[in-house]
């Protein structure tokens, strides 16, 4: 079965006025999903090229989410994956996957980056 493919899903755990990803991606006409369920409803009906998870910056979480989200995806859905939470020093704490390279990245970018790092990794 052919499902639609969309460029972008933001899976937020992070208040709406507080998401830094949802200022970065707003005009990238994302999917977003708040709970897991919308999350396994999304991958159910639909295929992305890069799914963004935000982690609350409270949260110590950051590497189990991006595990978690990523065993949700499709097998052959083969979609990137950037994980981030803030950490200290306004310094974001970034996870990123990408089908080609099929391991996890360990990164640190601002917050003004975020938006370069989404970019770079959806395709023309």
């Amino acid at each position: 079965m052919h499902l639609p493919q969309h460029d972008l899903l933001l899976f937020s755990m992070v208040a709406q006025q507080d998401s830094l990803a949802r200022a970065a991606i707003t005009h990238l006409n994302p999917r977003i999903a708040t709970s897991t369920e919308e999350l396994n409803a999304h991958f159910e009906t639909e295929r992305f090229k890069l799914i963004v998870v935000e982690c609350a910056p409270q949260s110590s979480e950051l590497v189990q989410s991006a595990i978690d989200v990523h065993r949700r995806i499709p097998p052959e859905d083969g979609s990137s994956l950037i994980a981030f939470k803030p950490g200290p020093d306004t310094v974001l704490d970034v996870l990123r996957y990408t089908p080609s390279a099929s391991a996890f990245a360990f990164l640190a970018a601002r917050p003004h980056q975020l938006r370069a790092h989404i970019l770079e990794l959806l395709p023309p």
